[in-house]
C-alpha cells in the first residue's frame, strides 16, 4: 500500500500498439520503477481470466493516478477511453485529481482531455525532463480537483 492507501501509485493506460507499447515498458514504467513508484500495467497486473472492464475499474481505484499515454490510437481505443472516463469520474466524485495526461504523440485530444494540462513528451529532447517533472508530481501531497 501507498503513504495514502492505495496500492498503487499509478496505472498506467497506453495503447498496446507500437510505438506506444513499447516506449510505456521500456522508457516510462522503468523510470517510475527506479523512483520507487508502484505502477499497475494491465499486462502484468491484472488478474487472469476476470473481465477486463473490471480489472480495468479495479486499476483505477486503487491507483492514486491513472497516467494516460496520448497518441493517434490512444484516442481511437474504446478501452483506453473507458480507462481515463473511470479516472475522471472518481476524480469528480472524490474532488480529487486522478488523471494525468502525457502527450506522447501529436494529436487532438477530445475537450475534456484538452481542458486539462499534459506533459508534452512528443519530441525526443522533452523526454528525461518530462519524466522529471512527472516524479514530482505524483510525489507531491494529494490536492483537490480543479
Amino acid at each position: 500500500m501507498t503513504a495514502e492507501g492505495f496500492v498503487y501509485d499509478a496505472f498506467v493506460s497506453y495503447r498496446h500498439q507500437e510505438p506506444d507499447k513499447s516506449w510505456v515498458r521500456r522508457t516510462l514504467v522503468p523510470h517510475l520503477d527506479a523512483a520507487g513508484l508502484r505502477v499497475c500495467l494491465d499486462h502484468r497486473d491484472f488478474r487472469l481470466g476476470v473481465p477486463i472492464v473490471t480489472e480495468m475499474a479495479r486499476a483505477v481505484e486503487q491507483s492514486r493516478y491513472t497516467i494516460a499515454v496520448l497518441s493517434p490510437t490512444y484516442l481511437v481505443s474504446t478501452f483506453t477511453e473507458l480507462e481515463n472516463v473511470l479516472a475522471e469520474h472518481l476524480g469528480l466524485e472524490r474532488a480529487e485529481r486522478r488523471l494525468l495526461l502525457i502527450r506522447r504523440e501529436p494529436c487532438e485530444p477530445p475537450l475534456r482531455l484538452r481542458a486539462r494540462l499534459m506533459l508534452e513528451m512528443t519530441d525526443e529532447t522533452e523526454i528525461e525532463d518530462g519524466l522529471s517533472r512527472l516524479v514530482t508530481e505524483m510525489r507531491q501531497p494529494a490536492a483537490p480537483h480543479g
